[in-house]
């Protein structure tokens, strides 16, 4: 059994080094049963770590290096990594080993241990996960975050958007994907979900190792427009991706409105009381929601298509 395990980059040039010495280090731990390669990509980095990488990785066999000119984003690195895989299994995850050192081995673990499960996604909102030297801000985020898209995605995953995770090579080479940003991650839950693929999840602890560079306030700042920014295009994508829920939610509050103020206009009715205001307003609800009802069913219809349009693409 081979192992890929993919890394995508963007000016790292503090950390590059060391992070790749440490995750060299851990995957020499691997069972001797497993081979393993590690793949790196640039992701259009700016700054000197591409020439590190390669002093690093210079002569070892073990290491594959892809890198181009632009930024493109880190789905973008991902699917040039992954396509690049010659595993068995393919592990996606930070160079840095911000999910602990041994995450490589835990992850096929799981994988291994569950055959029924077609891949794995690390997890710090799992009993048994956490966070540590990660900003209160950023570990609020991430949790309201991925509460609001487990409303839409309904997959019971309590980590949609992370990138660390391990996969089934069948399951992951050759899916036609298009985000190349970080909603690659919530693109490719949906679309294997989509597909019939089961996932499991890991309880792991997310530490970062860089915590005194994110205490100067330019780092502070840009991080934060990075959160707003992220938050922003993951919830556009799970908004139009999965619309389906919150269709029928509002279509069952405005059922539940009308309901309410026709049963108080027959009450007013019989108290003799004004009533032609409260009908109104009542029909006017019952309206809106036969058509929030009637756009859940064309989203319905829609996502059924959808799904079996992925289905044709992946199996093309």
């Amino acid at each position: 059994m081979k192992i890929s395990v993919v890394c995508p980059y963007f000016n790292e040039e503090p950390i590059i080094e060391k992070a790749i010495r440490r995750m060299l280090s851990q995957l020499s731990l691997l069972p001797g049963a497993w081979e393993w390669e590690l793949i790196l990509v640039n992701d259009g980095s700016s700054d000197r770590s591409q020439n590190l990488v390669e002093k690093i990785s210079s002569g070892n066999a073990l290491v594959r290096n892809f890198s181009y000119g632009v930024n493109r984003g880190r789905g973008y690195a991902l699917k040039i990594g992954i396509e690049a895989a010659k595993g068995d299994i393919i592990v996606t995850t930070e160079i840095d080993c911000s999910w602990g050192d041994d995450i490589v081995m835990r992850l096929v673990e799981k994988l291994l241990a569950n055959p029924s499960a077609d891949f794995v996604i690390a997890s710090p909102n799992l009993s048994g996960g956490g966070y540590k030297n990660v900003p209160f801000v950023r570990v609020l985020l991430s949790k309201i975050g991925n509460k609001i898209i487990r409303l839409f995605f309904l997959s019971g995953i309590t980590m949609n958007t992370g990138m660390t995770r391990a996969y089934r090579k069948d399951v992951i080479k050759g899916l036609d994907t298009e985000e190349q940003g970080k909603e690659f991650h919530l693109e490719v839950l949906l679309k294997l979900d989509a597909l019939g693929y089961k996932a499991i999840e890991l309880p792991a602890m997310l530490e970062w190792k860089d915590a005194e560079l994110e205490k100067s306030p330019r780092r502070r700042s840009t991080s934060m427009r990075k959160n707003l920014r992220l938050i922003s295009g993951h919830l556009k994508f799970v908004l139009f991706a999965n619309p389906l829920r919150y269709f029928w939610f509002f279509s069952l509050i405005c059922a539940l409105a009308g309901l309410f103020l026709e049963i108080t206009a027959v009450i007013r009715f019989l108290h003799q009381k004004v009533t032609i205001y409260v009908l109104l307003l009542g029909l006017f609800f019952l309206l809106f929601s036969l058509l929030f009802f009637a756009i859940g069913v064309i989203t319905f219809q829609n996502k059924y298509i959808m799904k079996e349009f992925w289905k044709k693409r992946n199996s093309d």
